[in-house]
């Protein structure tokens, strides 16, 4: 119930700041999408997705939007875009893909989650705090794996960090 609750707010800001959400099943490699043009974002469920999940994804995509807002004026980030487009073609290609566009990745990650903390409070969220600083954490954790690497986190890697930073953040609450 309270997590229903806390979706619908978060809906409802994300509506309020003129995007649009939508709700998909349909298989992807990542949770949830923010379009770049800032229009809407997209959260994908599967059958394992809890509702806390939902809600740091939804937290996680509104921190790019809101971003975009405060520091784009809600205009297209052409260098954020290319990027994006080149680690796309690289991949597609087999290569690496620069260092420097990685960054440009890192970078825009890192900037999306500053602004985590005042949506919490905005939205008058109610799960414990210490789970949104471990989801920011191992976002960008990730994030920075891959611009040091050039290499995706593997799913071992992965459940080892989560478990890693879940219990440094739950530790320091509890």
């Amino acid at each position: 119930m309270i997590r229903d609750e806390e979706i619908q707010r978060l809906i409802n800001y994300i509506k309020g700041i003129g995007l649009k959400v939508s709700f998909s099943n349909k298989k992807s490699d990542c949770s949830a999408m923010w379009y770049l043009d800032n229009s809407g974002i997209v959260i994908y469920k599967t059958n394992n997705t809890s509702k806390i999940d939902t809600v740091l994804s939804l937290l996680h995509e509104i921190g790019h939007a809101v971003c975009n807002i405060h520091e784009k004026g809600r205009q297209l980030d052409t260098k954020f875009e290319k990027a994006l487009d080149h680690i796309d073609d690289a991949e597609e290609n087999g290569l690496d893909p620069e260092k420097r566009q990685r960054r440009v990745l890192l970078d825009n990650e890192i900037a999306g989650t500053a602004y985590w903390h005042s949506l919490y409070k905005e939205t008058n969220m109610k799960f414990p705090i210490w789970k949104l600083e471990a989801a920011m954490e191992f976002d960008i954790w990730q994030y920075r794996y891959f611009y040091e690497t050039a290499k995706y986190t593997t799913k071992r890697q992965r459940n080892k960090k989560r478990k890693e930073i879940r219990e440094k953040h739950r530790s320091k609450y509890v």
